[in-house]
């Protein structure tokens, strides 16, 4: 990809986080902003790449605006070229936020087309004969398939993108040519294998500014500068770490349990039942002190954990699981107040950019990944600056990921 300002839409923050890492572990200067309104003072001299999210995976058809707004601000901030980061198993509101960049990316250039290809098969998302697989199942067979907030309900790709042509993975100038020859605006490419996205990413290069690179993280690093120009990383200690998990995702609850039984046996693990956050009002001062006691009894990393499915309620878990999210970050930011810490570990992007935003943080600079779908970063401004923030989205990693993230 040339070296011009580049902005990466994602919608939620650890998915603009895990692709924006490619780019700056390929030696591309990358700054991750907060929000909408932070966009506005954004300088294109600082960093050569910006991400953002819209936390838009689960309005439905609304994404379609909180995309286009975002584009067109971008846009307006004389950026060139997009990239729409999509979750890579398909969930939320994927079809919308396309609807979204076409509609302002086309004010810009009128023969705009969206190059869609979510798979990443390292992390064994494929997409075959125009079906997404997970590790070779359907994906609506897999955990995506029964995400309690947003289900996948099918693999099939003209299911899911009723607008998109779906292409075979062939050669460059044969996929160049048929994407030219059609009046779609939208296409889906099959790719079982890291070259298949090579493929892709050397026919969206030929394609210029009129393409819209939609993917996953696994589409981004092909699309990023050759291995030679890429960073060293520096091994940057994360010394005593805040860990905040809000996911729902029993992946993530799973590593911090084989952590705690393992490396973190010393850890102070704050666990409040979700019933009890959610009755805020009476809760909210007697969990800070609780929470308070434990953290002046130890210097040892901080585990703050909750698990929304727990909670059985005529509510929505996507309401339910928002609402705990945002607890648990004053929990988070009660923490920073009270104790040093030199890192915080975030699981769920929803909790992640509670806290950030508590935190008044309107930046983050990109430094590397500790492993694929987990970056290091560091914040940019304000109180806390100076300090490193890891994130992960909920579903990513093996079951040691936490207890390797911490040696």
């Amino acid at each position: 990809m040339k070296k011009e300002s580049l902005f990466v839409i994602a919608d939620d923050l650890t998915g603009a986080n895990d692709t924006g890492i490619m780019f700056a572990e390929a030696g591309f200067s990358t700054i991750l902003k907060m929000d909408l309104a932070s966009l506005n003072t954004m300088n294109l001299d600082s960093a050569e790449v910006f991400s953002i999210s819209t936390n838009s995976r689960a309005i439905g058809e609304q994404a379609a605006e909180a995309t286009q707004q975002v584009v067109s601000v971008a846009i307006k901030n004389g950026i060139n070229q997009i990239y729409l980061k999509i979750d890579s198993t398909m969930r939320g509101s994927v079809r919308y936020q396309i609807q979204g960049a076409l509609q302002a990316w086309t004010n810009k250039y009128p023969n705009a087309k969206a190059i869609i290809c979510c798979a990443y098969p390292d992390m064994g998302r494929t997409i075959e004969n125009g079906h997404l697989l997970v590790n070779g199942v359907p994906v609506e067979q897999t955990a995506s398939g029964q995400d309690a907030i947003c289900p996948v309900l099918s693999s099939s790709m003209q299911v899911l993108l009723p607008d998109a042509e779906l292409l075979a993975c062939s050669t460059e100038d044969e996929l160049h040519a048929q994407i030219m020859a059609s009046d779609k605006q939208q296409f889906v490419i099959d790719a079982k294998t890291s070259a298949d996205l090579n493929i892709i990413a050397n026919v969206i290069n030929q394609l210029g500014h009129m393409a819209i690179p939609v993917g996953s993280a696994g589409l981004a690093e092909k699309l990023k500068t050759p291995p030679e120009l890429s960073k060293k990383k520096a091994n940057i200690p994360l010394g005593r770490s805040l860990i905040l998990v809000s996911s729902i995702h029993e992946v993530s609850q799973n590593q911090v349990d084989k952590y705690i039984a393992s490396l973190g046996g010393k850890s102070i693990v704050f666990n409040p039942a979700p019933a009890q956050l959610l009755n805020h009002s009476v809760s909210n001062e007697a969990l800070k002190q609780q929470l308070n006691a434990l953290i002046e009894s130890s210097s040892e990393n901080v585990i703050i954990r909750a698990n929304p499915t727990k909670y059985h309620s005529s509510e929505s878990i996507h309401s339910v699981a928002k609402k705990i999210a945002e607890y648990l970050s004053e929990l988070g930011l009660y923490c920073l107040t009270k104790q040093k810490f030199d890192s915080i570990i975030l699981f769920g992007g929803d909790g992640a950019a509670a806290l950030l935003k508590k935190m008044h943080v309107s930046e983050l600079e990109l430094v590397y990944a500790l492993f694929p779908g987990v970056p290091l970063c560091r914040i940019n401004d304000g109180l806390y600056k100076g300090i490193h923030i890891v994130t992960k989205s909920g579903g990513f990693g093996s079951l040691d990921l936490l207890t390797d993230m911490m040696k």
